[in-house]
């Protein structure tokens, strides 16, 4: 069997049979015939995969576990690929659910310049605002610190749904460490599409 060798090989670097690949760049491995071979590359830095979850038919939420661990601070969520029964916002609460503490505000304009509106809630149940849609449901928000007893969690959604486009940053300030979340949608229910996990890894 042959041994790949990192030590000549610009911007690589081998430390205990890992190979780590310089941030913004990728490491692909093929045979003679130039056949990808299987395996990945670890990359000190950037967004890793961490689970995707299918959303089932005519659900009035979705609860994703074991998305958050200690490995990662920060984490990008994706939804994407599925429709709701009506035109309709998405919230997003930590799992098992805080039942109060939540604070959020959403900035939001139309598409015919009308605006800009803002709605906020104070010590909710959950983030009401991180996404949206009706036959093309899309969601794409960051939660920061979900894991992290010692600090607070920070949500940042990008939102669109009705004539709604907008921008809604919450928090809730409790020192608990949660690693699931539920997602769903304000009225009616969900089908159908992808729920996305991302870690931010740490460089």
């Amino acid at each position: 069997m042959s041994r790949l060798t990192v030590g000549s090989i610009e911007g690589l670097t081998e430390n205990s049979n890992v190979i780590s690949v310089p941030t913004g760049h990728s490491l692909n491995v093929a045979d003679a015939a130039g056949l990808q071979i299987g395996g990945s590359a670890v990359v000190s830095a950037g967004l890793v995969h961490i689970s995707r979850t299918t959303i089932g038919s005519a659900v009035s939420s979705v609860t994703v576990s074991d998305a958050f661990s200690s490995t990662y601070d920060n984490y990008k969520i994706i939804v994407s690929g599925g429709s709701c029964s009506a035109d309709t916002h998405l919230y997003f609460r930590f799992s098992p659910t805080a039942s109060s503490g939540y604070y959020f505000n959403l900035l939001h304009g139309s598409y015919s310049g009308a605006g800009p509106n803002s709605t906020g809630g104070s010590n909710t149940d959950r983030i009401t605002y991180v996404g949206g849609g009706a036959t093309a449901m899309t969601a794409n928000f960051e939660v920061m610190n979900p894991y992290n007893e010692a600090r607070t969690k920070e949500i940042i959604a990008r939102v669109r749904y009705s004539t709604v486009y907008g921008t809604c940053v919450g928090h809730i300030p409790i020192l608990t460490s949660f690693s699931s979340f539920i997602v769903g949608p304000h009225t009616g229910t969900l089908t159908g599409g992808n729920i996305d996990v991302y870690g931010y890894a740490k460089a």
